[in-house]
């Protein structure tokens, strides 16, 4: 195509531009290819850690559950007609955001799931050195979709049945409801990497300073 043939400042036509906004995607991270449909979270997916929602200036975490993503959660994607990533949700039968999520029975009961969770901790009983309490249906520290709590190690939004160590400064006498995660199983050793490191220097309540033991 000549000079002649695309006027200067031409904008190139909807089809086109729409491929080379998937080609991008692809580039940036090959297995999601730019389409339509489940995909899996790597390092490389823009909705990890950057990706904004098209007019919002915030950090996108799923617009139904209110959880941040997480490395190797399964997503469902959707594009706008120019080939932009216009919304993300999770895919996961634990966090039923997709209407199109493998398992039409539908998410597992919660109630049997919590069942099932005090009976691995009566007979397997978690140390109570780090004073660790499994997040039941309906702890406030799960906080809603709307409002998810964080913990302020990792920034992840806590997820029902994980392990945290609630009030960090004083875990054998709580004195808040502020959380940081320790669940080894999860890949979720954030209140002894924030102990040893002290990687946070103030309380993040009342903001008094913290020291090492």
């Amino acid at each position: 195509m000549t000079t002649s043939e695309t006027p200067a400042g031409a904008s190139a036509p909807a089809d086109v531009a729409s491929a080379f906004e998937r080609g991008l995607q692809r580039g940036d991270n090959p297995q999601v290819a730019g389409a339509d449909g489940p995909a899996s979270t790597t390092l490389d997916s823009r909705w990890l850690g950057t990706w904004r929602r098209p007019g919002s200036a915030r950090r996108a975490p799923c617009r139904v559950c209110g959880h941040t993503f997480r490395l190797d959660d399964t997503v469902y994607l959707r594009h706008a007609e120019d080939g932009r990533l216009a919304d993300v949700t999770h895919h996961l039968r634990n966090l039923p955001c997709s209407g199109e999520a493998p398992g039409a029975s539908g998410p597992p009961d919660p109630g049997a799931q919590a069942a099932f969770f005090h009976g691995v901790d009566d007979t397997d009983p978690r140390p109570d050195t780090l004073h660790t309490v499994r997040l039941m249906p309906d702890d406030p520290v799960l906080g809603r979709p709307g409002r998810r709590n964080a913990c302020f190690v990792c920034t992840h939004t806590f997820r029902l049945f994980e392990t945290v160590v609630v009030c960090p400064c004083s875990p054998e006498a709580p004195g808040c409801r502020k959380a940081v995660h320790q669940d080894p199983a999860r890949g979720l050793g954030c209140f002894e990497q924030w102990r040893s490191e002290l990687t946070v220097k103030q309380c993040p309540m009342n903001f008094r300073t913290l020291r090492r033991e």
